[in-house]
C-alpha cells in the first residue's frame, strides 16, 4: 500500500473554532469590566464624590495630590477605551466589514495603551500598590505593552497584515493581563475561600504567583499559532481540547467576577 497522504490543514479548522470559543467569554467579560469602570468610577465623578473611589481602589483619590489623582483618572478613563476598543480589534467580522472603524479604534487603543503605561508608572511611584512581586508584574506588563505596540504599528504601516495581527494579539493579551488577574482570582476565591490572599492589603503567596500567571495567555498564544499553522493533527486536537476547557473556565470566571466582584448588586 502507498504511503498515506498528509493533509497539512487537517484539524486546523477545529483549532480556529476552539480559539473563537475561547475568545467569546473574554470579549463579553472585557465589555462587562468596562461597564464596571464606568459605573464604579464614572458615576461618582459626575456626582463629585471622588472619595468613594477608595472603596474599590486603595488610595485612588487623595485630597491635595492633583498629579496622582489625575493619573488615576486618566488610567481609568483609558481603561474604558482599552477594554471596549481592544477586544473588537480581534473580531474578524469587524475588521472585514468596518475597516475604517478597525483602523481608528486601533489607533485609539494604541494611544490609550501608551498613555496608560505612563499613568500606571506614575501611580507605582507615588502610591503603595501591593507587594514588590505585584509591582514587578505591572512593570513587566508595561514593558510588554510598549514592545508589542512598536512592532504591531510597524507591521501595520508596512501593510503586513498577518504579522500585524499576530503582534496586535500579543498586545491585547498583555494589555488584558490585569483583567485575567481579576478573573482568575475570583475563581480561586470560590474554590478556596481566598487561600494565600490577604484581603486587607492585597498581598499573599497566591498574589505573588498571579503576578506571573497573569501572562499565561501570552504563552498559550505562542503555542496556539504554531500548532495551528504547523502542528500535527494530534497536536491540533490537543490544542482544541485545551482551548475548549479554557473557554469553560473563563466563562465561569466571567460569571463569578461579574456577580461577585464587579456588579454584586445584580447577584
Amino acid at each position: 500500500m502507498g504511503k498515506a497522504i498528509q493533509h497539512p490543514d487537517r484539524g486546523q479548522g477545529l483549532v480556529k473554532f476552539a480559539a473563537a470559543a475561547w475568545y467569546t467569554p473574554i470579549l463579553i467579560g472585557q465589555f462587562v469590566f468596562a461597564a464596571y469602570i464606568l459605573y464604579t468610577y464614572g458615576w461618582p465623578l459626575l456626582g463629585g464624590d471622588l472619595a468613594s473611589w477608595n472603596k474599590h481602589l486603595s488610595e485612588a483619590y487623595i485630597p491635595g495630590r492633583s498629579g496622582g489623582n489625575l493619573a488615576v483618572m486618566a488610567h481609568l478613563a483609558l481603561g474604558v477605551v482599552i477594554h471596549i476598543g481592544g477586544p473588537l480589534q480581534l473580531v474578524p467580522a469587524v475588521r472585514k466589514r468596518f475597516p475604517g472603524f478597525h483602523r481608528w479604534t486601533g489607533r485609539a487603543f494604541v494611544i490609550s495603551m501608551v498613555i496608560g503605561v505612563a499613568s500606571g508608572a506614575y501611580m507605582l511611584m507615588v502610591r503603595e500598590i501591593g507587594a514588590w512581586t505585584l509591582q514587578a508584574g505591572f512593570v513587566a506588563q508595561g514593558a510588554f505593552i510598549l514592545w508589542f505596540t512598536v512592532v504591531a504599528v510597524r507591521f501595520a504601516i508596512a501593510r503586513d497584515i498577518e504579522n500585524h495581527m499576530r503582534w496586535a494579539t500579543r498586545l491585547f493579551l498583555a494589555a488584558s493581563a490585569v483583567w485575567f488577574f481579576r478573573t482568575l482570582i475570583m475563581i480561586w476565591f470560590v474554590l478556596t475561600g481566598g487561600l494565600g490572599i490577604d484581603t486587607s492589603d492585597g498581598t499573599g503567596w497566591f498574589m505573588d504567583v498571579m503576578s506571573l500567571v497573569q501572562f499565561l495567555p501570552l504563552a498559550v498564544f505562542e503555542v496556539y499559532w504554531r500548532v495551528r499553522d504547523r502542528g500535527s493533527f494530534a497536536a491540533r486536537l490537543a490544542m482544541a481540547a485545551f482551548l475548549w476547557a479554557s473557554a469553560a473556565l473563563f466563562a465561569v470566571g466571567v460569571f463569578l467576577a461579574t456577580f461577585g466582584m464587579w456588579f454584586p448588586i445584580l447577584g
